[in-house]
């Protein structure tokens, strides 16, 4: 992050590095030598806080702080190893920033123009977006018992990024730009675990049917890795990652965030959680004894 951008925690009687949750950088050299820094521990990717933040009274989500000078020796120190850059930017000119000048992986997009939109569908094959809706949505409905009551998320500005983001999302999806579950999880409304809460609010509000939901979490998980051609998808040759549910999703997404519905979990072709068939066998299924004969035994 840049002084006062979203990330930047120290105060004028505690200007101590150690207390932000970002790294602060001022001007396109100082970003070099700290990019390089985290490039020899050997990180897959630079995070750049491009825009503001709701959370931050003075960096709201429509306000961006990094300059192009500052956002472009990222992306070539990243480019230079063979790493990509990822960005927050809710505002409209931190979207266009982060696709114009290279960087990948795109959280939030909340605030979008035609111009943003034109740069995303023209990088769809090189551009991954997350919103991260779920932190907004549970911040509104449930920030009371967090010490955010409604009319408070609404004076934050929540609720109008939230319009916005959603309108953003069904536009990009209508452009084919690929839009991902994931990002924010974490905080105490929107907790681990609860991250195929997404994919309820990408078809009830972003435009997508149940199958594009699932492969949003699935193909496309995989083209963010830069593993397309090893996961997300169930295929010869790629790595097994499998879920047994009992149900289907399709009809009820919601099954997936019923743990008690979830039979088996497979990574890597490895049990996480094994099936217990006949213990969990669903009562819609009747009852059989099956046979086999000699030639198929």
């Amino acid at each position: 992050t840049v002084p006062g951008g979203l990330g930047d925690e120290t105060l004028p009687h505690l200007p101590f590095p150690e207390f932000s949750f970002a790294v602060n950088v001022s001007g396109p050299e100082d970003m070099r030598r700290v990019c390089r820094m985290f490039l020899q521990y050997g990180v897959d990717s630079i995070k750049l806080n491009l825009s503001g933040d709701n959370l931050v009274p003075h960096a709201n989500a429509k306000t961006t702080w990094m300059t192009d000078a500052e956002v472009k020796v990222a992306v070539e120190e990243a480019t230079l190893r063979g790493k990509r850059v990822a960005v927050h930017a809710r505002s409209a000119d931190s979207v266009k920033q982060a696709v114009r000048l290279g960087c990948k992986v795109v959280y939030h997009a909340s605030y979008t123009d035609n111009e943003a939109l034109d740069l995303l569908e023209a990088n769809k094959d090189k551009v991954f977006v997350a919103p991260g809706l779920s932190v907004i949505f549970k911040l509104l409905q449930e920030g009371t018992a967090y010490g955010i009551p409604p009319a408070k998320a609404r004076e934050m500005g929540y609720e109008d990024e939230l319009a916005a983001a959603t309108e953003s999302m069904k536009a990009m999806h209508k452009r084919g730009v690929r839009v991902l579950p994931g990002g924010d999880y974490g905080f105490a409304w929107a907790p681990h675990g609860t991250n195929a809460t997404d994919l309820q609010y990408f078809v009830k509000h972003c435009g997508m049917t149940a199958m594009e939901a699932l492969i949003s979490a699935t193909r496309y998980g995989g083209q963010i890795m830069l593993m397309g051609n090893e996961i997300g998808e169930v295929k010869e040759g790629y790595l097994a990652d499998l879920l047994l549910v009992d149900g289907d999703p399709l009809a009820d997404l919601s099954i997936l965030l019923d743990k008690k519905r979830l039979l088996a979990i497979m990574k890597d072709g490895v049990f996480h959680k094994a099936p217990e068939i006949a213990a969990s066998r669903s009562s819609r299924t009747p009852s059989y004894s099956p046979t086999f004969s000699s030639a198929t035994a």
